[in-house]
């Protein structure tokens, strides 16, 4: 797998979720499970999930992508992130995500979509704290 070409995704674009369908359908070459260390929130007026710095295990799917640059100019808009943007909903960043293949985890690195905004838990934009770090298990209930 290409550096390049790796998206890990924790909310709705997991698959089997709506914005996966809309924007990610028939372009995924390989979906592994995957992790990262962060802090899982869930955005209650807003319906989708924020990944901030910290030291949980976070729950998400790490793919690699067909038309990779045709595709991300999309999620970025979805995420609401624009390179040198001064209000991005959200920021892109290479991170470190583990991965089991063959029973070892391995640390690969892929995009990942990290809340960018300082409004989360506030009476505008209230979230609940998820311990467990897995959106779709929360979603699914």
């Amino acid at each position: 797998m290409n550096e390049c070409e790796r998206l890990w995704v924790y909310g709705s674009l997991l698959s089997g979720f709506f914005n996966h369908v809309k924007v990610l359908e028939g372009r995924v070459v390989s979906l592994h499970p995957a992790r990262v260390k962060g802090r899982l929130f869930h955005q209650l007026h807003k319906g989708y999930p924020a990944l901030l710095s910290g030291s949980d295990w976070v729950y998400g799917e790490l793919l690699q992508i067909r038309d990779f640059s045709r595709v991300l100019p999309l999620v970025d808009e979805l995420e609401g992130y624009a390179a040198g943007g001064a209000d991005n909903e959200y920021d892109r960043r290479m991170s470190q995500v583990f991965y089991q293949q063959d029973g070892a985890w391995l640390a690969v690195g892929a995009y990942v979509y990290w809340y960018a905004r300082r409004d989360l838990g506030t009476k505008e934009n209230p979230a609940l704290y998820l311990p467990g770090g897995d959106w779709k298990g929360y979603m699914r209930g």
